[in-house]
């Protein structure tokens, strides 16, 4: 029998890479497929329920091409709940106004126990300073 030669070696090496790529791939597949799965069928179970934590103020913020970035809803038990209502346009956070709404998330969100100052415009005319403190906030879904 014949001592393995350079190309053989090399040969062999390709090929346990290419069926170690095929093992992880399939089970990064997998793992989406389990993943999406869980996320269809979520709302069918209520034991499959996702909870996740961050610190904040509790509102939920999106961006309109007119009018900037708006409050869409405050979640109740929140520390902004009675403090912002829906509809409110952000006009500064702590006296920065962000380039984007990833930007303006981060802005107002924080350490629990550290203050935020919003300027706020609402649709009636009238505009405010607010400042609110942070708190862990929960959600489920």
């Amino acid at each position: 029998m014949r001592a393995p030669t350079s190309t053989t070696l090399s040969r062999w090496r390709v090929a346990r890479r290419a069926v170690l790529g095929a093992i992880v791939l399939a089970g990064a597949v997998a793992t989406s497929t389990a993943l999406i799965r869980q996320a269809a069928f979520s709302g069918c179970h209520n034991s499959q329920r996702v909870e996740r934590t961050y610190s904040g103020i509790g509102v939920v913020i999106e961006r309109d091409a007119e009018e900037g970035v708006l409050v869409k809803r405050v979640m109740p038990g929140a520390p902004a709940d009675g403090r912002i209502h829906a509809g409110a346009r952000l006009v500064a956070v702590d006296g920065e106004v962000p380039g984007d709404l990833q930007g303006w998330a981060s802005a107002i969100t924080g350490a629990p126990g550290t203050t935020v100052e919003l300027e706020v415009a609402y649709p009636c005319g009238g505009q405010k300073n607010i400042e609110i403190v942070r708190e862990a906030i929960r959600l489920r879904y």
